[in-house]
């Protein structure tokens, strides 16, 4: 995994070089534009007749793209993109700890607990994560429910009072929209489940993005 991570940043390095070159095209192309003069008229038909008659050409101002703008447009597609493929490389990880049996305090692929999972699966992408799922839910941002995309991380309190007792990452959206989630339940272990599921559905808390 970390070496496919190295192969994608070296990838976005590539895309910046080659959007800096980008830049300055652009903004010879609008040198040329602004250097060009027009004719002060044309002649041309007016419809239903033979006859030709002058107009005064209308002045056209070159539309300037400020090289910065472009760079900013370009970079922000790149940490998108990049998002995007670290959650994919991220939620692989979590796939490979399907069907692992649940155990309270457990941290290896022979029983693991909720938060262990979540702390294990991001610590392989050099991202640490407090051990305990309440103390998860202090770190990144605050995320509205329909917001929240792949690798995100949701929370329920199982114990009532609303307090943070389980956590699990968000895995993407049935094709109803449904918000899926990827954690380790103790009934089941670690498995996929919807964030509607009547048990889970009820103790639902909130998102936090800390990616």
């Amino acid at each position: 995994m970390k070496v496919k991570l190295l192969g994608i940043i070296a990838g976005i390095t590539s895309l910046i070089l080659t959007s800096c070159s980008t830049t300055n095209a652009v903004s010879n192309s609008n040198t040329l534009l602004s250097n060009r003069s027009f004719a002060p008229e044309s002649k041309f038909f007016t419809p239903g007749s033979n006859k030709l008659i002058n107009k005064r050409a209308i002045n056209v101002s070159p539309i300037e793209i400020k090289p910065e703008a472009q760079s900013l447009a370009v970079l922000n597609t790149i940490i998108d993109e990049t998002n995007t493929v670290f959650s994919d490389l991220l939620l692989k990880e979590a796939e490979t700890y399907l069907g692992t049996p649940y155990r309270y305090g457990g941290t290896t692929r022979r029983g693991i607990d909720c938060s262990a999972f979540v702390k294990n699966v991001f610590s392989s992408f050099n991202k640490d994560l407090p051990r305990v799922s309440a103390d998860q839910a202090r770190e990144g941002e605050k995320i509205a429910t329909e917001d929240l995309k792949e690798g995100d991380l949701v929370f329920f309190a199982t114990k009532g009072r609303g307090r943070v007792t389980h956590v699990g990452i968000v895995h993407g959206r049935d094709e109803n929209g449904t918000l899926q989630f990827i954690h380790s339940s103790t009934s089941q272990g670690v498995t996929i489940t919807p964030i509607t599921d009547s048990y889970w559905g009820k103790r639902y808390l909130y998102g936090k993005r800390v990616l």
